[in-house]
């Protein structure tokens, strides 16, 4: 069985960095209590006033981890119910990926995945930080950050060479709809990189010369400065990553490499 696919199998999630989790216990009765005590929150502070019932679950997830030393993950789940139809109005998914803090009363499971209604996504962050006494905070990348996750997507990627890289920029001062694309093949992005790669060791460095390469690049195409601009998000055929901290992720590999990225660089 595939555990990875609980998170390629869905279509976007957003990232947050967790700290760890206090007294929080793997057993059955502790998990119903979480959740019990979640689902007075959303009563009282999201659904006081609407036809709407809702149930919300707590499951661990012992085979969603990187090594046998990781913790288990951890799935929450809404379920929210109306005119006797049922659908998911949230899930967050926490997880560790080889590197974590061993502590004696809490456990550290410091990326947590949330998919889901905006309204019941911090209600439910909220309860947690009051249950665990733990912070839970959004990522978001910079403009260096965004290409090296896409570049180290691209390390894995087994899509054809005419196949797209896609960087797109937003317009500063303008609604945040207003983008400008620019497309390139994978084939050719791949070139650049490996030969980049030979001429420098410093990753950081290596980053920052390769954005500067393809900016260029556009400037020589279109005769567009695009330094005043914001880039905001990297498309690959199989993972997709925006400033924002919300990805897109549709392979086993491109998962290992976003945590593997996130350990190294961004903790």
């Amino acid at each position: 069985m595939d555990h990875l696919a609980l998170i390629y199998n869905e279509n976007q999630w957003r990232i947050n960095a967790v700290s760890p989790l206090n007294n929080l216990h793997f057993n059955e009765v502790k998990l119903k209590q979480y959740a019990t005590t979640i689902k007075q929150h959303l009563v009282r502070a999201v659904f006081a006033n609407a036809s709407i019932k809702f149930t919300v679950s707590f499951e661990e997830l012992p085979y969603l981890k990187f090594s046998p030393e990781d913790p288990n993950g951890i799935l929450l789940s809404v379920k929210s119910i109306k005119e006797s139809k049922t659908k998911t109005a949230y899930e967050a998914i926490f997880l560790t990926w080889g590197t974590h803090l061993t502590l004696t009363d809490a456990i550290h499971l410091p990326y947590m995945l949330e998919r889901g209604e905006q309204r019941v996504g911090v209600c439910v962050k909220s309860s947690l930080q009051n249950i665990f006494d733990c912070n839970i905070k959004e990522y978001n990348f910079s403009q260096l950050q965004l290409l090296q996750i896409g570049l180290n997507f691209l390390n894995v990627d087994t899509s054809k060479s005419s196949d797209l890289f896609i960087i797109g920029y937003k317009i500063p001062q303008t609604d945040i709809t207003q983008k400008v694309s620019f497309k390139f093949e994978i084939g050719e992005i791949r070139s650049i990189w490996n030969s980049l790669k030979r001429e420098c060791s410093n990753e950081l460095e290596l980053v920052q010369v390769m954005y500067q390469n393809l900016q260029n690049q556009i400037f020589y195409m279109i005769t567009l400065d695009v330094t005043v601009f914001e880039l905001n998000e990297v498309i690959l055929p199989n993972a997709e990553v925006r400033s924002n901290g919300t990805v897109k992720i549709k392979t086993a590999q491109t998962i290992n490499s976003l945590f593997v990225t996130l350990n190294q660089y961004f903790r």
